[in-house]
């Protein structure tokens, strides 16, 4: 499955200011360019990230939608799934989701790169943080642009596809441009922008230099 990895969002319903503005702001970022969707809410029950992520199968077209850590909900609607360090383990989600379903994994050094088993591999990772980020509760602080860039490279000679993750916006993108990462992850830059659709564009001009 060829997948446009260039600009991947996640949402947040606190930056969208509500969970009700998520599916529009979503809508917006794609007619901007957004090419892969991921649905992330840790404080939702698996009822609502379900309803939401009926709303945004219906409108997302082409576009792949991954659900953020609730594997249950992503094998009952047939999503792609993403997974960090400390949800469930790699092999056990493999194990309840279909072939044509993905898995995305969450990568923050090399050791947890070289851990990935040749046998059981993700089909994407995504690296980070980059910059330093307040998005997300508890991230460690960002390890810059080359070391990422180095672990894109790493994964890449794996044959693993790689996107860039954390703190990262319309003014730094600029300097992941021309490296071995597939693309760019982005949160608040497009879940708290007044136009999602222009913030999208300017993200993926960004990163494509």
């Amino acid at each position: 499955m060829a997948i446009d990895w260039s600009l991947y969002l996640v949402t947040d319903p606190d930056l969208a200011g509500g969970r009700e503005n998520v599916v529009r702001i979503v809508k917006e970022a794609v007619r901007g360019g957004v090419s892969v969707v991921q649905l992330r809410d840790k404080e939702a029950s698996d009822e609502q990230i379900e309803h939401t992520a009926r709303e945004l199968l219906a409108v997302l077209g082409n576009v792949p939608l991954f659900i953020n850590d609730r594997v249950e909900v992503a094998a009952k609607l047939g999503c792609h799934l993403h997974i960090g360090q400390n949800d469930m383990a790699f092999r056990e989600a493999r194990g309840m989701l279909s072939d044509e379903q993905l898995i995305g994994l969450s990568i923050g050094n090399h050791a947890e790169l070289a851990a990935i088993s040749d046998d059981a591999r993700p089909d994407v990772i995504g690296i980070g943080p980059v910059y330093s980020t307040n998005t997300k509760k508890n991230a460690p602080a960002g390890m810059g642009p080359d070391a990422a860039a180095a672990l894109a490279r790493a994964a890449r000679e794996r044959g693993i596809d790689s996107v860039a993750i954390g703190g990262i916006k319309d003014h730094n993108a600029h300097e992941l441009a021309g490296s071995d990462f597939a693309g760019i992850c982005v949160v608040s830059d497009i879940m708290a922008a007044k136009d999602p659709a222009a913030a999208a564009a300017r993200l993926k001009e960004a990163f494509h230099g």
